[in-house]
């Protein structure tokens, strides 16, 4: 072998067995590589967005690089048309209670009066008997002067039935009224709808406001419907009251009848004619339960207006739920990174106000499956921060599988292999001194 090969040859040999031995104590790069890992401190951050509102932004009350407190306002958005309508849906409920009232206090006005003309009926059945067995018996003093009692009476329930008839009357023109009130209200809300969907074809107009247009043709419809139902209810009370009166008014000539007759005396054309009136009596007494029979679906329009009172209420607490959110507020501590638009922007449903770096830093590290078992889900990990040469304590927050491409793959001779990795997430307790963007240390091994 020629000399001058000698010293190179001593040199490989000297390489070789030291890379030898340096892998068999793991101290080659690859197994230092395994046994300690670099990364760097992160902070999470949160995107805090308009949920399902939008609009233009009215005022901003955060800086970028200001902290916050959770439940701190960030911004808010202009309100105007949501309170214009709040307002509209909150005079709605009014009328509705109003009109809720004045129907149930007409049905129980009915109720009364057909409970005052039940009772009459029956006097009135019992004076039909009597004037029929006095026919039949010949009339006493006293009883002429009982019938003279009863024909007042039922000369009372006539008047009473008769204002009756006046008030439903004087109810329904009121609805008439209404209702040409409310086509009126209607006809402008069509036009002002027409002319903001023109606006807004044209991009000379907000979508909020075509909203608000169209909120307020649906409302001054259902105002329609409802008076249009006051109208049919104000008319069903003027039949209720007709008939009544016409029963009172009955009863009236039925009883005049039947004193004219006992004074005069009884023929037995009268005595039948008494017995006519007896039946009729009873079958206006039959008239009366009908009646009232009608008074109780009458409840039905009540009902109506009940429900639509609730479909009112419904609407605003939708339109204040919506209003709530114009009003963005900080959902966790931290500090603003971003405030992403300016003043006066329109912002899009759902789109993000501001950013906020939480207080909670971590750090992640991928670890291979001999390295896994160092590490569990609420298990303490020590770390290393370069820049202020310190250890530091943090806790694993999850262990998950790692992305694909943190594999290692080998050779082998049949093909190849892969080496996975993990993810291991740690969080750390923030303190002044700990900074996102850090470098932090971790051994593995």
């Amino acid at each position: 072998m020629n000399k001058k090969l000698i010293p190179y040859a001593l040199l490989v040999l000297a390489l070789g067995t030291g890379g030898t031995m340096m892998a068999m104590s793991g101290k080659d790069a690859v197994s230092m590589a395994a046994q300690q890992k670099n990364t760097l401190l992160t902070a999470d951050t949160v995107n805090v967005s308009f949920q399902g509102v939008g609009g233009r932004v009215k005022s901003i009350e955060v800086k970028e690089e200001q902290q916050v407190k959770k439940g701190d306002v960030l911004m808010t958005l202009d309100p105007v048309d949501l309170d214009l309508q709040i307002e509209k849906l909150k005079t709605d409920i009014t009328q509705s209670d109003v009109k809720i009232k004045q129907a149930k206090e007409g049905l129980q006005n009915q109720s009364d009066k057909i409970t005052a003309s039940e009772k009459q009926g029956e006097l009135d059945i019992q004076a039909a008997q009597a004037g029929e067995s006095l026919l039949n018996q010949g009339t006493r003093v006293e009883d002429i002067q009982r019938q003279k009692l009863a024909v007042e009476a039922a000369q009372q329930s006539a008047d009473a039935a008769q204002t009756g008839v006046e008030t439903a009357k004087s109810n329904a023109e009121i609805a008439q009224k209404t209702v040409a009130s409310r086509q009126q209200a209607l006809d402008l809300a069509k036009v002002n709808y027409k002319r903001v969907q023109a606006l807004y074809d044209a991009g000379a107009s907000t979508k909020a406001e075509l909203d608000n247009a169209k909120n307020q043709m649906d409302t001054a419809q259902v105002a329609l419907d409802t008076a249009r139902d006051q109208i049919e209810i104000a008319n069903n009370q003027i039949k209720a009251a007709g008939k009544q009166a016409e029963i009172a008014k009955n009863g009236v000539e039925q009883q005049q009848t039947a004193l004219e007759k006992m004074q005069a005396g009884a023929t037995a054309e009268e005595r039948q004619q008494a017995r006519i009136k007896t039946e009729k009596a009873k079958e206006a007494l039959t008239q009366t339960a009908q009646t009232r029979k009608d008074v109780k679906n009458s409840e039905y329009n009540v009902d109506l207006l009940v429900q639509q009172k609730q479909a009112l209420a419904v609407q605003l607490k939708t339109l204040e739920l919506q209003r709530g959110r114009m009003v963005l507020k900080a959902t966790t501590d931290g500090k603003v990174t971003r405030v992403v638009p300016k003043l006066g922007e329109i912002v899009s449903t759902g789109a993000t106000g501001a950013v906020i770096e939480t207080n909670q830093l971590y750090y992640d590290i991928y670890v291979d499956e001999a390295s896994l078992t160092k590490f569990k889900a609420g298990g303490n990990v020590t770390s290393h921060v370069v820049a202020l040469d310190k250890d530091i304590q943090g806790t694993v927050r999850y262990i998950t599988s790692a992305p694909q491409y943190t594999n290692m793959r080998m050779s082998r001779d049949k093909g190849l292999a892969d080496i996975s990795s993990f993810q291991v997430r740690v969080n750390v307790e923030r303190t002044p001194e700990l900074l996102p963007g850090m470098t932090v240390e971790v051994k593995t091994r």
